[in-house]
């Protein structure tokens, strides 16, 4: 399954454009999107090292696939990876971001978190 098709059908539209909004809120200061952008009822954002790499948990599954019962596979986790990389790609066309589960609600967890590496070196 391409899931990076899948991720990029899933939040090009109000998702992305949500993003694009707090992005340009927060002068794209990704310190201060990751502390106080991202963190309200839905999910948690954290500041491992500044200017560099973050934690985004989600304290729900946002996948409607999954929420609607149509998919349970914990392999469907790589959408939701796909869908952060892809709007971190549309946010900074020429940054380079790595993105690394580290647990997720179908693998058992009670969240959904990501790893999310911003790579400055040219």
């Amino acid at each position: 399954m391409d899931y990076r098709e899948e991720a990029v059908e899933c939040v090009k539209g109000n998702v992305l454009q949500m993003h694009k909004q707090i992005y340009a809120k927060y002068n794209g200061d990704f310190d201060r999107i990751y502390t106080e952008a991202y963190n309200n009822t839905s999910y948690m954002g954290r500041v491992i090292e500044p200017g560099k790499e973050y934690e985004l948990s989600y304290l729900e599954c946002s996948c409607p696939k999954v929420k609607s019962g149509l998919r349970s596979n914990p392999e469907q986790c790589e959408c939701s990876r796909q869908s952060i990389l892809f709007i971190l790609s549309q946010l900074e066309p020429d940054s380079h971001f790595d993105v690394r589960i580290e647990n997720t609600i179908l693998r058992g967890s009670d969240r959904c978190t990501f790893r999310i590496t911003r790579n400055t070196e040219s």
